[in-house]
């Protein structure tokens, strides 16, 4: 990985503009300007992919992956296309913080990472979320 945090899409056309480029940098710089890894532990990178495609796509599928050779954690995880499609570019930013961090608290405790500080992260990345406003007036998903 080229950075700690790379933030990406498997996306449909008609969404690509409400996810790339423009959200998948401002979350991807924040999370690179605000937060080291090296601070939890034992990882050295963080690559999570947003899908974003018709109810009627089976090929892509969630995924949440660590690899202890390369100390790095792939996600591939979904948001609700129809939701997606319907929103602000801004409203697809907070909706895309908040699927983060609702991943990283659903899938991160069990994935027992040896030596990270899965609850100290899980924490900063709340709190950087809650100051960046990402959090607010976002429906549950």
């Amino acid at each position: 990985m080229y950075a700690p945090f790379v933030i990406s899409g498997i996306l449909e056309e008609s969404v690509t503009d409400k996810v790339a480029y423009t959200n998948t940098h401002a979350l991807r710089t924040v999370l690179n300007d605000s937060l080291r890894l090296s601070d939890y532990g034992d990882i050295t990178g963080i690559a999570f992919i947003f899908i974003v495609t018709a109810p009627e796509d089976v090929i892509h599928s969630e995924m949440f992956r660590w690899s202890r050779a390369k100390k790095t954690l792939e996600v591939h995880t979904r948001l609700p296309f129809e939701a997606v499609e319907s929103a602000s570019q801004s409203e697809v930013l907070h909706l895309m913080a908040q699927k983060y961090l609702q991943t990283m608290q659903e899938r991160l405790p069990k994935k027992k990472i040896p030596q990270f500080d899965g609850e100290r992260f899980i924490t900063d990345l709340r709190q950087l979320f809650e100051k960046q406003g990402w959090l607010e007036g976002v429906a549950a998903i």
